[in-house]
């Protein structure tokens, strides 16, 4: 019997391996930690950009804010800008919120209006500027008067005043282009023509204008209206008044007895030679001194007489009487609504103004935006 032997390899010893585990919970920790990192700088990076954006965008809406109120809140002594001159204002939105707009004329019917928006004023990093500039055309009132004196009732005219069609410059005035002549009287069909000595009291000759007969005869003027314009006064009184100029060679004080300086000579207050307000009166108005211009609205009777002298454009509801030494350069349109009409006595002056009545009316003009690419940011 033959006995086998079987070898079997040696057996192989499986040692435990210790600290496996920890390692790869450190590592799993030290990914978290880095994905938790990273999600923490993304979401800080997306905090302060947003947040920058809301800045910039607060910026940018009080720029518009400081622009579109300039606009809104137009001021008159701004149509009396020389070229080149700049307006300029701070607009405090809230505490740290602040724009600054400048004006500036670039022509006769141009300005350009610029606002800096800056929010969270000395906030360190949450400080932001904003620009936006917008081009403003401004328009005037189309009222073109077909005469010196406009009546839709029956005119009288007696004595030695002097009405003239002939277009005459106010005395002292510069820079007024020539303008052709009109008709020293207009009124309406079927009224009452008295005129004492015509050939050399309405020079120009008289005109019965068919346009007067409308029902909107001196209530329409093209773009505006009587109410329209109404709207507009800077100066309203009530009671009789004697204006006179106030300021210096380089000021005008503003006030319901300063109808700015039609004078061109010496003493003249320069400074208000300029400012051509629209003067509104809810009632009848009595002037027996003083001197103004620009645009005198009426709501009632007006009576002038005695020294007065008025340049520019005069718009009468009821009756107009001028008697005296009276003197103005430009044109009256009187509605007569009530009352007998329009009389003329003593040595009243009515000269045709074309420079005058362009002047009282630019004055007036209101900026609207550029129909094409009026607003632009620059930064």
């Amino acid at each position: 019997m033959t006995t086998m032997t079987v070898s079997y390899p040696p057996r192989r010893v499986v040692r435990e391996r210790r600290g496996s585990a920890l390692m790869f919970v450190i590592i799993a920790m030290v990914l978290l930690a880095v994905l938790s990192l990273s999600a923490v700088m993304g979401t800080m990076h997306e905090f302060k950009a947003g947040r920058n954006m809301l800045s910039q965008q607060r910026a940018l809406t009080i720029a518009e804010y400081g622009l579109n109120g300039q606009l809104a809140n137009w001021t008159a002594a701004r149509n009396a800008l020389p070229v080149g001159g700049i307006d300029s204002s701070n607009v405090v939105v809230t505490i740290g919120d602040t724009a600054k707009v400048a004006v500036m004329r670039l022509n006769a019917a141009t300005f350009v209006i610029s606002s800096l928006g800056r929010s969270s004023v000395g906030n360190g990093q949450l400080e932001s500027q904003r620009q936006v500039s917008m081009l403003v055309r401004m328009a005037s009132p189309s009222l073109r008067p077909g005469s010196v004196l406009t009546s839709l009732g029956n005119v009288d005219v007696q004595g030695s005043p002097n009405v003239t069609g002939r277009n005459t410059t106010p005395p002292g005035w510069s820079s007024c282009a020539s303008a052709r002549d009109t008709f020293a009287i207009s009124y309406k069909p079927g009224a009452l023509l008295a005129v004492q000595k015509p050939s050399t009291q309405a020079v120009g000759g008289t005109n019965a204008d068919a346009g007067l007969s409308g029902a909107n005869a001196l209530t329409l003027f093209g773009t505006e209206s009587w109410a329209s314009m109404v709207a507009r006064a800077n100066i309203r009184i009530s009671g009789n008044v004697n204006p006179s100029p106030v300021g210096s060679f380089s000021t005008c004080t503003y006030g319901m007895g300063n109808w700015g300086e039609p004078s061109r000579a010496g003493g003249a207050v320069v400074g208000c030679q300029n400012y051509f307000p629209i003067i509104y009166s809810a009632g009848n108005l009595d002037l027996t001194s003083g001197r103004g211009q620009g645009l005198l609205i009426v709501d009632g009777k007006l009576n002038i007489r005695g020294n007065f002298t008025f340049v520019g454009l005069i718009l009468v509801r009821d009756e107009f009487w001028g008697e005296g030494n009276m003197d103005l350069y430009g044109a009256v349109m009187s509605r007569n609504v009530n009352g007998a009409g329009t009389r003329l006595r003593g040595n009243a002056g009515l000269s045709y103004s074309a420079c005058a009545i362009e002047k009282a009316l630019s004055s007036q003009a209101v900026p609207s935006r550029s129909k094409h690419r009026s607003w632009v940011q620059f930064f």
